[in-house]
Formats: C-alpha cells, structure tokens, sequence
C-alpha cells in the first residue's frame, strides 16, 4: 500500500487566510483522515475572523479520531461504530475550544461563529476500506484502469442551493443576512434536511455518514477536501497520483487555477492510497 499526500492554501483570499485544512496518516495503521476548517466571516473592516480556528477545529478532529482509532484497532466490535464513536469524541472535544475561545458567549454567526470543520477518514482491514465522513469533505474509488467505481456523495452544496432558493429575496439578503441563516438554520439542523460539521453541537449528528467496499488489487482510494471535488473527473488528474508526482500535479493546478480561479483556486487537500497485492 503506497500513499500520496498534496495540501495547498486558498488562491483566491487574500486577507491571511491560512489553509484550513488538515490531514493525518497513521504510522501504526492503514488509518487516513482528511479535514477541512469551514471558512470564518468576516469584521466589518475587513479582517479574517478568528483567524487560526477552522484550521485548530480540524487539527482536533484528525487527532482525535486517529488516537482513537488507532486505540480500538484490534479490539473486536463493529469497526463502523468505532469510528462513529471517534466522531463523537471529536466533536466534544471541538466543543471544548469554542467554550475556550468564548464563542458561546459572543455567538452571531458572523463574525462570531462556531469554530467547526468537516472531514472524512478510513481505515482499511482485510482489503476492506471501512469509511466515515460529514459535509464536502469525501473519498473516491478508482478501478485499475482509473475509472471511478465510487465517491462519497456531497452533502453541503446541493442542501445550501435548495435552502437559498426556498428564499425569494435571496440574493437581494446581503452576505452577513445569509451567512447568520444558513449557519443558525440549516447547520446541524435536527430535521436532518441541512447539512453537518463538527462544531460541537450535537445535531452534527444526523449527518454522519458510513460505510464499507471491499477493494480489489490496483484500486486507488482518494481522500479529499472539497477543493479537489472539481479535479476528480479527469483521467489524467488520476493518472498524475499514480504516478506520485507533485511536479505535474502542481503543473496541472497551476493551469486549471489561471482558467478559474473560484472552481479550482480553494484550500485542497488529498490522501491517495494505490492498493497493492
């Protein structure tokens, strides 16, 4: 099993936004997690608000959730409820640092906003890739010859859409109206019609997602931060991760960037795993 790792900062903001995503590998275990810190809004003059906490909120969920896993590795039970358990712990201990940085007590939704992140992890036993994962953040599967055989399903983009248009005067709402709506009405919404992150509330709950594929020799497994969603359709992207070269993968981006800058130019992040054997 070989794996190959890129991470790369946001293109399009220029206000110190650092990269918000985060993204860990076992050393112990064929355990991988990707996350990504969800974008903060923004002061009235200008600034990036807090700015370093998407990025700690996903640091906390990769390390909790590979601590916990690699824990339970080898201990019997149900290795789904394992990693829904790590979720758990993850999204407590994300409760912890918004409690840490007083944002229960400054919460608007704006400025002052739940530190939180989305993020996905797998774990492979017996040429079985057991999976979870809650908003964009997701995993795709590639057959010997790169034709995908499977990826996650996107659950923040189409949820946001459908909450917008159910919204007449929408787009005449300026940025902070439908910031503050969709972050205190269709995030980790209990009726299970939003969308989930890890912000410590406990609706995130209703967006867990898992599963389990059996994998066959020469798979690739992807593990990514929404801001390769836009690469994973081509061929030749797939190709360039077999291949572990970050020259020509940086050479691809850097065309794809200067075409569209806001389809391409996003925090990107992703774990590919060859399976071998």
């Amino acid at each position: 099993m070989k794996c190959f790792c890129a991470s790369y900062g946001d293109a399009i903001r220029f206000d110190k936004k650092p990269n918000e995503d985060f993204y860990l590998i076992s050393k112990k275990f064929p355990i991988f997690i990707v996350a990504d810190g969800v974008t903060r809004g923004h002061f009235s003059d200008g600034r990036y608000a807090c700015r370093y906490g998407a990025k700690k909120a996903a640091e906390i969920f990769c390390r909790t959730v590979l601590w916990e896993l690699e824990n339970k590795f080898w201990e019997k039970g149900d290795v789904l409820q394992k990693i829904k358990y790590s979720f758990d712990l993850a999204n407590e201990k994300i409760k912890h640092l918004n409690t840490e940085e007083g944002i229960d007590k400054k919460l608007n939704y704006v400025e002052y906003d739940w530190l939180d992140t989305v993020g996905v992890v797998g774990l492979i036993q017996d040429k079985k890739l057991y999976y979870g994962y809650v908003g964009d953040c997701g995993l795709a599967i590639f057959d010997k010859k790169n034709n995908k055989k499977f990826q996650t399903e996107d659950m923040v983009a189409d949820r946001v859409a459908g909450f917008a248009n159910s919204h007449p005067s929408w787009y005449s709402y300026s940025k902070g109206k439908r910031r503050y709506l969709i972050k205190s009405q269709l995030r980790n919404s209990d009726n299970g019609q939003g969308y989930g992150t890890f912000s410590g509330q406990e609706g995130v709950k209703n967006y867990y997602v898992f599963g389990s594929k059996e994998l066959s020799s020469q798979d690739m497994v992807v593990f990514y931060s929404d801001g390769f969603l836009e690469y994973l359709d081509g061929p030749k992207f797939v190709d360039i991760l077999r291949q572990e070269n970050k020259r020509k993968l940086n050479n691809m981006m850097f065309w794809k960037i200067l075409k569209n800058i806001f389809k391409y130019g996003h925090d990107r992040t992703l774990i590919s795993i060859k399976i071998e054997g």
